[in-house]
């Protein structure tokens, strides 16, 4: 006689227990992607600082070239790295540099001001990364 009463209970418990781990599947399944997008924006955006900081590196290597006693101030132009940027997955690198005299010695002496921009990663996990940097000339006595 219980038996017969008690029949149309383990399906609607079976449905219940069912139903609660499609809800914790999905809110794991939520949480890996959120993991995924968050990785995927922190590796574009350390390329991105990586191509900034070498195009500065770059420029200071041509304004400052080894065994020179003072800079090259010629060397101050501003350039746009595609080449340079792939090296880093990138989709473009530009520097920017600017000269300032500063002193009334000769030889002139310059300060330079270099900004250097990446951009890496496409749609909605593109990452722009901006560095700058300064440098100048240094008198013998400095």
């Amino acid at each position: 006689m219980f038996y017969s009463r008690q029949r149309g209970s383990a399906l609607i418990v079976s449905i219940f227990v069912i139903t609660v781990m499609a809800l914790f599947a999905s809110a794991m399944i939520r949480i890996d992607w959120s993991g995924q997008d968050t990785t995927s924006r922190e590796v574009f955006a350390t390329r991105a600082w990586y191509a900034a900081h070498s195009g500065n590196e770059y420029m200071l290597s041509k304004l400052f070239p080894l065994g020179a006693e003072s800079s090259s101030p010629d060397a101050c132009k501003d350039y746009s790295g595609e080449v340079a940027a792939s090296l880093f997955n990138c989709q473009s690198l530009s520097l920017v540099c600017k000269k300032y005299q500063y002193g009334n010695s000769e030889p002139r002496k310059y300060k330079y001001k270099l900004e250097s921009t990446a951009t890496c990663g496409t749609g909605i996990f593109e990452t722009t990364r901006i560095q700058e940097t300064w440098a100048k000339d240094l008198d013998s006595n400095e």
